[in-house]
């Protein structure tokens, strides 16, 4: 992990994420996520073997290094049934929580919360959405993972599919999310990140959240 961080650290692509996080633009979306709040917890689902894989190594080192970049990042929670003990205590040696309960997703974000959840399953995403589906909960929310544009794009031709009721709040919250898509740069990176994004929710009224017109 150590090897892999300072790589990561060190790579063009990690460079040009922080500059395009640190554009008035996109700060000003973190600052009103934050509110009055000082930190913004860190929540990391679906993870993988980051002893097997180069990729979750790579999506682990990334969220490390934005915490020990951002101040206002606050404690980091993992979570991913596959974990070892000995990963798990790894994890425990970077600082972060090992989650004990298998939350499938579904933490409502009380306080400012950044799911990070880069390749999750669409179901995954779907539970944390569901989860917090109210405004003040999603206006609450930053999701680093796939992007929801994509999914528009591909889910076109399952429409008689159960797929459909699986995407059913990923779909929905489309109307009012804005989504900022990662630029990978180089191959080296690609199979970690390649289809991901920022997402930032921004729902006013709760009538915007019916999913009855799906």
């Amino acid at each position: 992990m150590q090897i892999c961080m300072k790589k990561l650290e060190m790579s063009q692509f990690f460079l040009n994420l922080l500059d395009e996080i640190q554009t008035p633009e996109m700060m000003n979306y973190f600052h009103r996520v934050l509110s009055s709040e000082l930190k913004m917890k860190m929540v990391i689902y679906g993870i993988g073997s980051i002893e097997s894989y180069e990729s979750p190594r790579l999506q682990l080192s990334l969220a490390i290094l934005l915490k020990r970049k951002f101040n206002w990042i606050g404690d980091i929670e993992v979570f991913d049934p596959i974990l070892s003990a000995t990963e798990s205590r790894v994890l425990e040696a970077l600082e972060c929580s090992v989650l004990s309960i298998n939350e499938q997703g579904r933490r409502q974000a009380e306080k400012p919360t950044m799911f990070f959840m880069p390749h999750c399953e669409a179901e995954l995403y779907d539970n944390l959405l569901q989860a917090n589906w109210e405004a003040r909960l999603l206006n609450c929310t930053v999701l680093f993972g796939n992007s929801f544009e994509t999914y528009k794009q591909h889910l076109s031709e399952y429409k008689n599919s159960a797929i459909v009721d699986s995407t059913r709040h990923i779909l929905a919250v489309r109307k009012f999310t804005d989504e900022f898509r990662i630029k990978t740069i180089s191959d080296t990176y690609f199979s970690a990140f390649h289809d991901s994004s920022w997402h930032f929710f921004r729902p006013v009224l709760e009538t915007e959240l019916q999913l009855s017109n799906l």
